[in-house]
C-alpha cells in the first residue's frame, strides 16, 4: 500500500479518539496528522487538505449529509465511516457522498486499520452482502427491457453495468459481486462488445435506454 499514507480520525468521543491515536502511532504505514470531535471542526482547521484518509465515526454528531462540507474543501480524499449496525439502511446514501469505506464499530481496531490501509491505496473496504442486496434492489426496481440490437448481456455483465451505472469504481463493482480485478475487466470488454461502445460511461449511459438480459 502507499507509504506513510496521513490519517484524520473524527469522533465525538474523545476517549476512542486518545485510544486509537496510539495505535497509530504503532503504526508505519499510517501516519495520524490530527484529530477533531466533529467534521465542522475538522474542515475549520483545515485538517482534511491534502490528507489521504478521513476516518469518521457516524453518530448524532457527525451525520452523514456533514459528508458535503469534507467533500467541498477536500473532494478527492478517502473517507471511512465507522457505524452502528442500524445504519446499514444507509449504505446506499454514503456510497453517493463518495465513502469508500465501511465499518462497524464493534468490529475492532484490527478491521479499522484494514479499511484505512485500503482506502488509502485507491481500494474500498466495504461489506460485500448489504452491497450486493443494493444492486440487486436496483436490478428489481429497473428491469432491463429488450434492445436486441444492442446485443444481449448475460445476467452476470447486466449486474456489472448496473454497479457502473451507480457510480462504483470497477474495484467497488469487485468488492460488490465477489470478482477479482482482473475478472471486472473482461466482463466490461465483453460488455463493451456487446454494446458496440468504447467506453464505459457509453455504456452506462446506455442503461437508461435499456439493455436485453438474457440467462
Amino acid at each position: 500500500m502507499k507509504q506513510d499514507a496521513s490519517v484524520v480520525l473524527v469522533d465525538s468521543r474523545q476517549a476512542f479518539l486518545d485510544a486509537f491515536a496510539l495505535v497509530l502511532l504503532a503504526q508505519r504505514q499510517l501516519r495520524l496528522v490530527g484529530t477533531a470531535l466533529t467534521v465542522d471542526a475538522a474542515v475549520a482547521r483545515g485538517l482534511p487538505l491534502g490528507c489521504d484518509v478521513v476516518a469518521i465515526g457516524l453518530d448524532d454528531e457527525n451525520r452523514i449529509e456533514d459528508l458535503a462540507r469534507l467533500r467541498a474543501v477536500s473532494p478527492d480524499v478517502g473517507v471511512v465511516v465507522m457505524v452502528e449496525p442500524d445504519d446499514e439502511g444507509r449504505l446506499s446514501e454514503a456510497l453517493a457522498w463518495g465513502v469508500r469505506g465501511w465499518v462497524l464499530r464493534r468490529s475492532g481496531v484490527r478491521e479499522l486499520l484494514e479499511a484505512l490501509e485500503k482506502v488509502a491505496d485507491g481500494e474500498a473496504h466495504l461489506p460485500a452482502e448489504p452491497v450486493r442486496a443494493l444492486m440487486a434492489a436496483a436490478l428489481a426496481r429497473h428491469p432491463a427491457s429488450a434492445t436486441p440490437a444492442r446485443g444481449a448481456l448475460t445476467p452476470r455483465e447486466a449486474a456489472v453495468l448496473e454497479c457502473l451505472a451507480a457510480g462504483m469504481t470497477r474495484r467497488d463493482v469487485g468488492v460488490a459481486l465477489g470478482l477479482s480485478d482482473n475478472t471486472v475487466r473482461t466482463y466490461v470488454r465483453r460488455i463493451l462488445r456487446k454494446l458496440h461502445v468504447h467506453s464505459a460511461s457509453a455504456a452506462v449511459a446506455l442503461t437508461s435506454q435499456g439493455v436485453h438480459v438474457h440467462g
